[in-house]
């Protein structure tokens, strides 16, 4: 936590945000979030993402039970169960719906090429341990919060698993759900350096950009 002169002092969270502003703004900008936003995004390519997102909602499955074994205290437990929880439901039944009625299948190739956002969060979480897996899901949630809002209020996003996909990470729920990372974030040890965070986010968010761009390789 740092404190700006006359002012209150900075969160963890907001100095990762802030910090990092510039790796976040080039993630939002990816041709998936704008052919998502505008309602141009092709079938193949979509396919091609439910296929990727459903593998990886897995890992992220895995880092916040990883971090339910490591929780620091009981609150910090409570929220990644909760997190678990919805994503091996909520999100599994999305995936299993949106897959049945999509038009097309994604191509057999197309999990290889997308791998670098599990690699990079496992590898993170095997360096930095909970620290490290709160870091990278708060870049991750953040940006899906972000883009999905934005998207949700201003963009024209196409009806059905698409409209779906976005309005459940544009909704009160999955931002509570940003806030406890935020929160989890914040209370890491004091004596963690800015440095190694810092790594871990905008790590995070340059494997975001590359996993994004697989369905279009």
């Amino acid at each position: 936590m740092s404190e700006r002169s006359g002012q209150s002092p900075v969160s963890r969270s907001a100095r990762l945000l802030d910090a990092c502003a510039g790796t976040m703004e080039r993630a939002l900008g990816m041709r998936f979030v704008e052919e998502v936003t505008a309602g141009t995004i092709g079938d193949t390519a979509y396919a091609d993402y439910l296929a990727i997102e459903e593998s990886f909602v897995e890992t992220a499955t895995r880092l916040h039970g990883l971090a339910v074994w490591d929780a620091p205290d009981r609150t910090a437990l409570e929220r990644n169960a909760r997190a678990v929880h919805a994503l091996t439901t909520e999100q599994a039944d999305y995936f299993r719906a949106a897959r049945a009625a999509w038009p097309v299948p994604a191509r057999p190739d197309v999990a290889g090429r997308a791998a670098v956002l599990s690699e990079f969060a496992l590898a993170a979480a095997r360096e930095g341990g909970y620290p490290a897996v709160m870091t990278v899901l708060f870049a991750a949630e953040s940006l899906y919060s972000a883009w999905c809002t934005r998207a949700h209020e201003r963009g024209d996003v196409p009806a059905g698993p698409i409209a779906d996909w976005v309005s459940l990470h544009a909704g009160a729920e999955f931002r509570a759900g940003v806030a406890a990372l935020a929160a989890q974030v914040d209370a890491l040890p004091a004596d963690l350096p800015d440095e190694r965070v810092d790594r871990w986010f905008t790590g995070m968010l340059e494997a975001e950009i590359a996993f994004h761009d697989a369905v279009y390789r």
